[in-house]
């Protein structure tokens, strides 16, 4: 089916914003021009009754109020960077900061509070492009971006590419919030994850070390375990920050593989999540208490939903003993990640 294109709306600044809508088979999906966000995505239950399983806005308002991200596309630079600095090339590059001395997501007015350009990219898919100028977010470089969403009957494929004109740090993913019985909690889903380390983290979210074996810890989804099960076991981890918000280094491997798996206790909605990137960011929504309600005059609640971010290592720019992602001029970023729906 042809990709359906829609007026969704207009920013307080007067800009227009695009809703396409995509179908095919049993999967339906919404993608608005605002922050490249990821409105809606329908799938399949056990019974074959639709669900929408990611949370999301009635209008353009509550994106552009509500907060913690919801569906959107984040960078320059997604997670958290300390002191809002980092060095590129010998030289320190003060960043702009919007979590305390930190900056998350890019700063204060990152990729997610932008508005994208929005055109048709095939019969199931959608294209948004965005440039940010040199500077923005205290970022070097003028960087074009583009992220392809495609539909298939199995799976919601978003493909990121990126090339800039300066060295700079480009990290990007999508922080759409999981909740595949369609509302309730999310503790109950099953979770497992391609991944025997993950990222210790302090009470600033910030890492203390690239990694610690999940081994013998509430962080150990090698084998698959409920969400709930272990989030509020005695841990400094958890305490930290209040439940799952650390980055899991996957397993090795080349390209496309599987990360993660998550299924949905009432439901009985599968969906693996697939990557080209080394980490994968898993958050369960512990400060999700937004002021504006979500569709259908839904109210956020912690722990309402999880995501499955993928992404480099938060607050990488300051480890470069952790592997160079810088995108050079004349390097091309460019990476894919897949929600696939399996049994469907």
């Amino acid at each position: 089916m042809a990709v359906i294109q829609e007026p969704f709306g207009v920013t307080r600044g007067g800009q227009a914003v695009e809703k396409f809508i995509l179908r095919c088979g049993w999967l339906e999906a919404e993608v608005l021009t605002y922050g490249a966000a990821l409105r809606v995505l329908r799938a399949p239950d056990r019974n074959g009754e639709p669900v929408d399983v990611v949370l999301g806005y009635d209008n353009v308002a509550g994106y552009e109020s509500g907060g913690c991200y919801i569906g959107a596309v984040v960078g320059r630079y997604a997670n958290r960077i300390a002191g809002a600095g980092c060095v590129i090339d010998g030289r320190r590059v003060p960043l702009e900061a919007n979590e305390g001395t930190k900056q998350l997501h890019g700063g204060p007015r990152g990729f997610s509070h932008r508005v994208f350009e929005g055109r048709k990219a095939g019969e199931n898919a959608v294209a948004l492009t965005y440039t940010a100028a040199d500077g923005e977010g205290g970022f070097p470089g003028t960087l074009a971006l583009q992220v392809t969403y495609t539909l298939s009957e199995r799976a919601i494929a978003i493909r990121y590419e990126a090339a800039c004109d300066k060295a700079t740090y480009c990290n990007i993913t999508n922080h759409s919030y999981f909740n595949l019985n369609g509302g309730g909690d999310v503790m109950g889903h099953r979770l497992w994850l391609s991944a025997r380390r993950y990222t210790p983290v302090g009470p600033d979210s910030i890492p203390t070390a690239m990694s610690r074996p999940v081994a013998g810890t509430p962080f150990d989804f090698t084998a698959e375990k409920t969400l709930g099960r272990d989030v509020n076991a005695d841990d400094q981890q958890l305490r930290n920050v209040g439940g799952y918000d650390h980055n899991f280094v996957l397993d090795a491997a080349q390209g496309l593989r599987r990360a993660a798996r998550l299924t949905g206790d009432r439901s009985g909605i599968a969906m693996e999540t697939w990557t080209e990137k080394p980490g994968l960011q898993l958050y369960t929504a512990n400060a999700l208490d937004g002021p504006v309600c979500g569709k259908r005059g839904v109210p956020h609640r912690p722990r309402q939903a999880v995501c499955l971010e993928t992404q480099f290592f938060p607050d990488s720019p300051n480890h470069p003993e952790w592997g160079d992602i810088l995108l050079r001029p004349g390097r091309r970023y460019d990476y894919t990640t897949e929600y696939r729906f399996v049994h469907i």
